[in-house]
């Protein structure tokens, strides 16, 4: 029970394989993305997990660059699914990438001889971001947002019965959704939708300042 309260590599590599298991599991229930092949990936990710409680460098480096791809297409997908499930998947993928680069899983990794650390505790192992990250994330889904509205298509009107060929298309602009629609040269924004690309790309923002620029390399003096 001790060495769980105090986690060392191979109980944070063990968690990692949980959520892991837990990912496909869940997006299998709620169909948030596609896995073509749920079981062999699983089958990699175990195998890249137990070379990298061996010290494997390479194994890890795959294995973040795996959970920051999975956790870019589920944040990439929210606007679009907008649903629990999605967001479920983006914790999972962000704790994924959290738990790779916490200190006892990177200094097992070093060379020439691993360095065995061990958390004081487990909110220990997540990199703390400064008050000021929530609200230039924010800023930066909303600036995203307003230049998503180079991308435009014309969309159907719905309800619209035609009385000329172009009567019932109208210019719509934002992306992933579509949140303004120009129909007749009165602008139409829709709010939902506007809310759903805005929160996807401050969610995107966070995470990218997050684990990019903010997190460090972890101190090895994290036990008592």
């Amino acid at each position: 029970m001790t060495r769980w309260r105090r986690p060392g590599a191979d109980e944070v590599l063990l968690a990692y394989l949980l959520l892991a298991a837990v990912g496909p599991t869940l997006n299998g229930l709620s169909h948030s993305l596609s896995w073509q092949h749920p079981l062999s990936e699983f089958l990699l990710t175990a195998f890249l997990t137990w070379r990298v409680s061996r010290g494997g460098r390479i194994s890890r480096a795959l294995l973040i660059i795996g959970s920051v791809l999975d956790c870019a297409a589920a944040v990439l997908a929210v606007a679009r699914l907008w649903d629990p499930s999605i967001m479920a998947l983006v914790i999972i993928f962000a704790v994924q990438v959290e738990l790779l680069l916490s200190p006892p899983v990177y200094w097992c990794t070093r060379r020439p001889a691993p360095i065995l650390v061990r958390a004081r505790s487990w909110p220990q192992l997540i990199g703390r971001s400064p008050w000021w990250l929530l609200p230039v994330a924010l800023f930066a889904g909303v600036a995203v947002t307003l230049a998503c509205l180079g991308n435009s298509d014309w969309v159907a009107i719905p309800g619209c019965r035609p009385a000329a060929s172009d009567a019932c298309t109208a210019l719509a602009e934002g992306y992933p959704l579509r949140w303004l629609t120009a129909m007749q040269n009165m602008p139409e924004i829709s709010k939902g939708a506007l809310l759903k690309d805005c929160t996807q790309w401050a969610l995107a923002s966070a995470l990218l300042l997050h684990v990019l620029f903010l997190r460090r390399i972890p101190s090895a003096n994290l036990s008592d």
